[in-house]
This record gives C-alpha cells, sequence and structure tokens, in this order.
C-alpha cells in the first residue's frame, strides 16, 4: 500500500510539473506572437508614414515643376519678342546702312569714264582745256544724282552726304583720297534715265564741248548689273548728338 501510494504521490507531482510547464510554455509563445504582431504593426505604421510623406513631397514637387514651366514659357515669350524687336532693329540698322553708303552694292546703270586728252599741247595752248577738273566730276555725279541714281562711285571711292570732290594744285581729291586719271564713275539706277540726261545737250555743254575741242575722253557705258562699293572713310559730328 505503502508503495503504491509513493508513486501514485509521484505520478501526481510528475503531472503537476507538467501541467506547470506546459502552462509556461503555453504563456510564452502567446508573448512573443503579441510581440511579433507588435512590431510587424510598427513597421507598417512606419512605411505608410514613408510613403504618406514621399506622396506629399511629390506632389510638391509637381506643382514646383508646373511653377517653373508657367516662369520658362513666359520667359520664351518675352524672349520671342526681344527677338523680333531686335530682329526690327537689326533691319532697320542695315537699311540705314544702305541709304547711308556703308555697304557695297550691285544694280544696272551706267560706267562714265573721263580722262585727259591725250593730244598734244600746242605752243600758247592753255593745258588747263586738255585735262579734267573736279568740277567736271562734280558735274557728271550732280547730274547723275538728278536721275535718280541710287549709288555712285568714283574710282572706287564711294559718293556719300560727306563726300567731297576738289582739287589740289593739279590732284583731284575725293574723300580727302587723292585719285588720277582715267576717272571711272559707276552710278546704281535706271540706266535709260540717267543715259537720258547725260546725252541731253542742255546739259554738260563745258564738258561735251572740251571734248570736242580739245580730245578729253567722255565715254558713257551701259551696264547690266554692275557693283558700286561701300563708303569705307569716316564721318564727322560735331554738333549732332543722339535724341531723347
Amino acid at each position: 500500500m505503502l508503495r503504491q501510494r509513493g508513486g501514485l504521490g509521484r505520478g501526481l507531482a510528475y503531472l503537476f510539473v507538467g501541467l506547470a510547464l506546459g502552462v509556461l510554455l503555453s504563456l510564452g509563445w502567446r508573448s512573443q506572437a503579441g510581440v511579433r504582431a507588435g512590431v510587424g504593426h510598427t513597421r507598417s505604421s512606419k512605411i505608410d508614414l514613408s510613403i504618406r510623406r514621399l506622396e506629399i513631397e511629390q506632389a510638391e514637387l509637381k506643382g514646383r515643376l508646373a511653377e517653373l514651366r508657367r516662369q520658362l514659357a513666359a520667359k520664351q515669350e518675352t524672349a520671342a519678342a526681344h527677338t523680333d524687336r531686335l530682329q526690327a532693329l537689326q533691319a532697320e540698322l542695315e537699311r540705314q546702312r544702305l541709304l547711308a553708303g556703308l555697304v557695297p552694292v550691285q544694280g544696272p546703270g551706267l560706267v562714265v569714264t573721263l580722262d585727259d586728252s591725250a593730244i598734244q599741247v600746242p605752243p600758247g595752248a592753255d593745258p588747263n582745256a586738255y585735262i579734267v577738273h573736279e568740277y567736271d566730276l562734280r558735274d557728271i555725279v550732280n547730274l547723275l544724282w538728278i536721275a535718280g541714281s541710287e549709288a555712285i562711285a568714283i574710282n572706287d571711292e564711294r559718293i556719300v552726304s560727306q563726300s567731297s570732290i576738289y582739287c589740289v594744285g593739279s590732284t583731284v581729291m575725293v574723300n580727302n583720297t587723292r585719285l588720277s586719271p582715267p576717272y571711272t564713275i559707276r552710278a546704281v539706277g535706271n540706266s535709260r534715265v540717267q543715259l537720258d540726261y547725260l546725252r541731253n545737250p542742255s546739259y554738260l555743254k563745258l564738258l561735251k564741248e572740251k571734248e570736242r575741242l580739245y580730245g578729253l575722253r567722255f565715254e558713257i557705258k551701259e551696264v547690266a548689273n554692275l557693283t558700286v562699293p561701300g563708303y569705307s572713310g569716316g564721318f564727322l559730328i560735331q554738333y549732332a548728338r543722339p535724341g531723347e
């Protein structure tokens, strides 16, 4: 009986120990499961916050990009307007340079050649009657302007508003440049009108008389396309200044 009671007691003790161990193991597993669930929830919350922050940042960047695009479009419109104005100014500058005679031009017109006489001056005759003078050149140039010529040059010296044609001794000066005969006058314009003026007996009477009497060379040639160089000298400005 004592052995049976003793065996029964040990069995009950083992049973209690096993039950206690089982309860402890069960509580430990549940505790770990709860911790894992809490960690998972925390990580999920952090990920959600990061995503939300990135979405906000993306929205801000999109707004900034839209604003920059608007500014770029405005600047492009302004630049286009400036470009149009610049092109207009450039076109006007080129037109003024053309009118001022600063650029070479091409077109139909006349080539007039003047040269001293090849006849030997007879004894006692006036040698001045056998040479070309500055007033002969001025008369032809003025008549060509009257005929509507658009560009004139004498021996590659472009005639502009400030050009001068004068004589120093026996030397003809054009634009302060010494020229020697023969003198070649090129004029762009309506050649038919130019010819009518130059051949009109009412004009250039003295020059035509010297051609007949003293053998001065006075030739006129019509050219379909000739080139007149641009003015290469300077402009003397004494009183003018830019306007307001």
